[in-house]
């Protein structure tokens, strides 16, 4: 550019450089803008998407709360069906209560008569039940048992634990309990009564340990 006198306008030049400039910069900041109003939107897409996964999740957790209050539900029902189950209902004849056991009676008192009132019980079931059930530990149990104190008081133990677990309703406990009681109990008792009598046994009469007899109760002579 010149002026009127023909010289170069060096001021007007620079201005529309300097415009120029400007315009680029403009240019390449409405770029700019454009570019971060893509990513704003972006980022707002983002952010929907994920309040959109926490309403599910959050939906999700509801769910497996409900759930899990169902399945607590369902396990205590059971439970309390399990145990009415495995409860013993009570016997009708015996007012809610089960079979009574009897008390000892002093075996180391002989001439006292609850010993005379337990043997003869004792003896009755011996005859009715004891011996045509159990075989050969049946057979262990010599015929003098009665004047043997030791045999009194297992038997005693024995017949009462028989009773407990025979006479009552039966239910899953109760079986598991009859076995124990016919593999362990029952067993280890009748090989005891059985060491107990064998000198009885192999001397083909009733003695005490001793080698002398002795004289005994008169109610322990009651014949088998």
């Amino acid at each position: 550019m010149t002026g009127p006198n023909g010289s170069r306008d060096d001021a007007t030049v620079a201005a529309v450089l300097r415009l120029a400039d400007l315009a680029a910069k403009a240019e390449r900041a409405d770029a700019r803008i454009d570019e971060l109003a893509r990513d704003c939107a972006a980022s707002i897409d983002q952010i929907a998407g994920l309040r959109e996964t926490l309403g599910t999740l959050g939906g999700r957790a509801d769910q497996i709360e409900n759930r899990l209050a169902e399945v607590s539900g369902l396990l205590t029902r059971m439970s309390d069906q399990i145990t009415a189950l495995t409860e013993q209902p009570a016997d009708p004849d015996s007012n809610g209560q089960g079979y009574r056991v009897n008390p000892s009676p002093p075996w180391w008192k002989p001439a006292d008569p609850r010993c005379a009132d337990t043997t003869a019980r004792l003896a009755d079931w011996v005859t009715e039940v004891y011996r045509p059930v159990y075989g050969y530990l049946a057979d262990l149990l010599a015929p003098c048992w009665r004047r043997h104190p030791l045999c009194l008081a297992y038997t005693d133990a024995v017949h009462e634990a028989w009773c407990l677990l025979y006479l009552g309703q039966r239910d899953p406990k109760m079986v598991f309990a009859q076995l124990d009681w016919l593999t362990r109990s029952l067993l280890q008792a009748a090989e005891v009564m059985a060491n107990e009598t064998k000198r009885c046994r192999d001397a083909g009469q009733h003695r005490d340990p001793g080698e002398h007899r002795v004289p005994h109760a008169p109610w322990q002579n009651a014949r088998r």
